[in-house]
């Protein structure tokens, strides 16, 4: 009887804890709808949770896993925001968009986005992304859709970052754009977001014609990525070295004779 009790009141603890365990193992092993990952990129956690990319040029992969909240057939954006954050226009140089010269901050939007229809809504609102220390700033947006064509085999970005796409497997949509951030001013760089659109009629009377952009899904700040300009020595500098190099070699030559 007494190891009968016993045995009850250890299904009765075991039983709980072994269910927090599977739900936490789904809950680890969950991969987001949206993702954005850089090949040979570095993974930054703590505040920045953020793949970096190891070069200015890079190619930038979206994912996509769909669902019924974010299904294939939606319209998607690609934001690329300048950082730091400025308000302020100035000269922080451009980088390229598939090919296409992009001046900072010429070619780009102040604020937060998803970017609204109508100056009358602009500025920040509840639908669009949070702020997360990146917004609100100067940013560009691209509409896009994910192809039937483009598959690949569903991996966690952070698992696994600087991944490129295994495209042997299916279950998740992938887009590419490619960049080269170079032309950017020193210690500055691009930071991306994913996310999709939602609309929401503002006016009270019918018709409506003014309508609020706010973003539907979009991937987790933890599955940003980001480029940095990363800054190359001058031909002179290369020679300094050079001259440098070669001083310190002839200094230990010397030293070798007068020991000798």
């Amino acid at each position: 009887m007494i190891k009968e009790k016993m045995k009850n009141i250890s299904g009765w603890v075991l039983a709980p804890l072994v269910g927090l365990t599977m739900l936490a193992s789904t809950s680890a092993n969950a991969i987001p709808s949206l993702q954005l990952d850089i090949p040979n990129g570095t993974y930054v956690g703590g505040q920045d949770e953020t793949v970096y990319a190891s070069s200015n040029s890079f190619s930038l992969y979206a994912y996509l896993i769909p669902d019924a909240k974010a299904p294939l057939t939606d319209n998607y954006f690609l934001s690329m925001a300048l950082v730091p954050p400025t308000s302020v226009a100035g000269p922080y140089g451009s980088f390229t968009f598939n090919s296409t010269p992009m001046s900072v901050t010429g070619s780009m939007t102040y604020g937060t986005p998803p970017l609204d229809a109508t100056l009358a809504l602009a500025g920040f609102d509840n639908g669009d992304l949070s702020k997360h220390s990146i917004f609100p700033t100067y940013y560009y947006q691209q509409v896009f859709n994910f192809s039937l064509g483009n598959t690949a085999t569903p991996y966690d970005t952070i698992a696994h970052p600087g991944s490129s796409p295994d495209t042997n497997g299916s279950g998740m949509y992938f887009a590419k754009f490619d960049f080269n951030v170079s032309g950017l001013a020193a210690g500055y760089g691009i930071h991306f977001d994913l996310y999709s659109e939602k609309l929401i009629q503002k006016c009270a009377n019918s018709p409506c014609t003014v309508t609020d952009i706010d973003a539907n899904q979009f991937a987790p700040f933890s599955h940003d990525a980001q480029g940095m300009v990363t800054t190359i020595p001058e031909p002179e500098t290369y020679a300094m070295l050079l001259a440098g190099l070669g001083l310190m070699g002839f200094v230990a030559r010397r030293r070798q004779q007068v020991s000798a």
